[in-house]
């Protein structure tokens, strides 16, 4: 079987797929594309959010991060989808757990925004801690979060800049005495998963894992 894996970075994440990997094994063909593949800086700086944009934050083949506005970035990513199910992948997995428009897909396309908060409203009562990359999501985190749990707290660490970001996070999220965390990023990995678990003493929903789980049973079927 064939998994197409799109970034709105550039590919290939080797951030992420390993993690993937472990849960699938050798069996499943994996291919990677990116959005800003091929882009020079300069043009990857022309397709940087504006005040009042929803922001995306990505990783670039040097493993430097970039903020990028969604409605800029959605049409690369329309047509990497396209271009991946035209390799012949089985279905196309969109590697980003930001909210999206509709996209146009002939094969299954796997998103996981609604994934991951499909796991946190398993969550009932408490306050769950919600981590995003940059400063400038939190307003729409609050967004998109309220009314889906009962309480939340954003706090923001990019997972692609130092660990101390998250570490500071951590004891934030520490403090408010949180029930539950999310890291709101694939770029999250499955270290700083145990480097929160460790400061926090709480359970963490890691995307990487949850796609992963999701994965595997549904390459099984």
């Amino acid at each position: 079987m064939k998994i197409g894996l799109v970034t709105i970075g550039q590919s290939p994440r080797d951030d992420v797929t390993p993690t993937l990997k472990s849960f699938l094994g050798e069996k499943a063909q994996i291919i990677e594309k990116g959005a800003l593949d091929g882009l020079k800086r300069s043009d990857i700086e022309k397709l940087a959010p504006k005040p009042g944009d929803y922001v995306l934050v990505t990783r670039l083949m040097d493993k430097t991060s970039v903020k990028v506005a969604r409605h800029l970035i959605t049409p690369k990513v329309q047509k990497c989808v396209k271009e991946l199910e035209d390799l012949g992948v089985n279905f196309n997995v969109l590697l980003c757990t930001g909210e999206f428009p509709r996209l146009k897909a002939k094969k299954p396309l796997i998103m996981l925004e609604p994934l991951i908060t499909s796991f946190a409203r398993c969550f009932k009562g408490g306050k769950i801690g919600v981590v995003v990359p940059e400063k400038e999501q939190i307003a729409h985190a609050e967004k998109r979060w309220s009314g889906k749990i009962a309480s939340a707290f954003i706090v923001y660490a990019n997972p692609y800049d130092d660990i101390k970001a998250l570490e500071e996070a951590a004891v934030q999220l520490a403090k408010e005495n949180v029930d539950i965390i999310v890291l709101d990023c694939i770029g999250f990995t499955t270290e700083a998963w145990k480097l929160v678990r460790e400061l926090t003493g709480k359970p963490v929903l890691l995307p990487q894992a949850i796609l992963g789980c999701f994965l595997k049973s549904y390459f099984s079927m």
